[in-house]
């Protein structure tokens, strides 16, 4: 993957690079999250906008695996 198709953001605090056409519910299947709450630049997305959200230079991103419990 050539630098220049790539793009930067920060992942929980971390900054990482991925392809410029990454989606959320691509980077959520990438980090082997079934089930997640996610924050972009701090407004929290509905799942329903995984799918279409494309990660763009810059943004903070927040992830919170959702646990099952009891």
């Amino acid at each position: 993957m050539d630098s220049k198709d790539c793009i930067t953001v920060k992942i929980n605090n971390k900054e990482m690079q991925f392809p410029e056409t990454l989606t959320v519910k691509e980077l959520l299947k990438l980090r082997k999250l079934r089930k997640a709450a996610v924050w972009i630049n701090g407004q929290q997305l509905l799942s329903a906008e995984y799918e279409d959200y494309r990660l763009q230079e810059g943004d903070e991103i927040r992830l919170l695996r959702i646990m099952a419990g009891g």
